[in-house]
């Protein structure tokens, strides 16, 4: 993806868009994002790491986190003594999307990989164009939140 240019998103909303589906370069407004995690509420992450389902390369991924695991530790014994290993709060619901559009939904019950032609909000609600399927996606994060 790349960032805006100097034409203009399809609406203020849009988070992702393909100006050119034939050359199939998408843009992405990271800043934009980061605005609408913080101005819902929610927490906004940038990092990189591979995710195997969407490419054995690491790439960058920009996650915006809805609700986290109550309790993630986990309990090791050795020589007869126990020792407990807690890890920094994980995510539980979020939408990440990697730096070629492929966009990973982590819900309660299901998950999803969507490989994004477009990205945009209406409020609270993610709408989603995928470049393989037709129609619209949406996403109510309300939904995705304790």
């Amino acid at each position: 993806m790349e960032r805006p240019s100097i034409r203009q998103k399809p609406s203020k909303a849009h988070i992702v868009w393909t100006p050119d589906p034939e050359k199939g370069v998408k843009r992405f407004d990271e800043e934009y994002l980061q605005k609408w995690c913080r101005h819902i509420g929610f927490d906004f992450e940038r990092y990189s790491r591979v995710d195997h389902e969407r490419s054995d390369d690491s790439r960058t991924q920009y996650q915006c986190v809805f609700s986290y695991q109550k309790d993630n530790s986990e309990s090791v014994e050795m020589d007869g003594e126990e020792w407990s290993i807690a890890t920094e709060k994980m995510p539980r619901t979020f939408v990440e999307i990697d730096e070629e559009g492929v966009l990973r939904v982590q819900g309660w019950s299901t998950e999803r990989i969507i490989d994004v032609a477009e990205l945009w909000h209406d409020g609270a609600e993610l709408m989603i164009r995928a470049a393989d399927e037709d129609g619209t996606l949406r996403i109510d994060t309300t939904d995705l939140t304790p």
